[in-house]
């Protein structure tokens, strides 16, 4: 993995790869995966579970290109907020998955990007790419414990129970 600066000089961008096997007609083809992530933290406001609208801007405002739109998905908890985006670029062809999330810390969102591009020969036709992007991609947060916390309510080592294997 490597940090590169971001545009803003303030916040950096991770960057990382992974070698993939994509398969057609039960042959085994080379590729990988190119990643680009960053996260921000933002106060919380009222829309922070429509990643969607987020993309449509960026859509809207011709940031993204000549990214075309193949298919999309989207799920969301009480804390957690995320939207996908499928799409294919040209010159060269590749397929790429758009992350938006969004993660609800008490009082402030943490806004997660993330760009993963599919390089691959051109034999392999489209994959289900989102597979790909669960398999090898994660985000550990590590936040501060809310100040209003208990400590005498708090897991400890005599409050915890075995887990049946």
């Amino acid at each position: 993995m490597e940090l590169l600066p971001a545009g803003d000089g303030t916040s950096f961008v991770a960057s990382f790869w992974r070698p993939l096997q994509f398969t057609k007609d039960e042959q085994v083809i080379a590729g990988r995966m190119e990643c680009r992530a960053a996260a921000e933290r933002a106060p919380m406001r009222a829309t922070w579970a429509e990643q969607s609208a987020i993309y449509e801007a960026e859509t809207r405002q011709g940031r993204l290109g000549n990214f075309n739109e193949i298919d999309t998905r989207a799920e969301g908890t009480d804390l957690m907020s995320r939207f996908d985006v499928l799409g294919r670029r040209r010159d060269p062809l590749r397929y790429e998955v758009r992350s938006y999330i969004a993660v609800r810390t008490g009082h402030e969102l943490v806004n997660i990007r993330e760009t993963c591009q599919f390089l691959r020969d051109g034999q392999v036709a489209r994959q289900n790419f989102f597979t790909y992007v669960d398999r090898h991609t994660s985000f550990v947060l590590a936040l501060a414990p809310p100040a209003e916390a208990d400590p005498a309510a708090a897991t400890s080592l005599d409050t915890l129970t075995e887990i049946p294997s």
